[in-house]
């Protein structure tokens, strides 16, 4: 598929945005960025550790999935 869409783009400690991006790529990472969010928010052990503490295994995983996604 060609053309271009939208994706959140994680920024580390600044807050994300919306960036333009190819198809493709974009949108699987876009999706797996949605499932480590999604996880976060409904993970009590995350929710708890915030910011300060380790995340659980799978929000782990999951974080990973996102970055293999995004590499160049």
């Amino acid at each position: 598929m060609r053309g271009t869409g939208w994706e959140w783009a994680d920024n580390g400690s600044s807050s994300s945005h919306v960036q333009r991006v190819a198809n493709g790529i974009g949108s699987r990472s876009a999706e797996a960025y949605r499932a480590y969010i999604t996880h976060g928010s409904g993970c009590t052990p995350c929710r708890e550790a915030g910011l300060d503490g380790p995340p659980c295994a799978e929000s782990d995983e999951l974080w990973q999935a996102y970055q293999d996604l995004k590499a160049p």
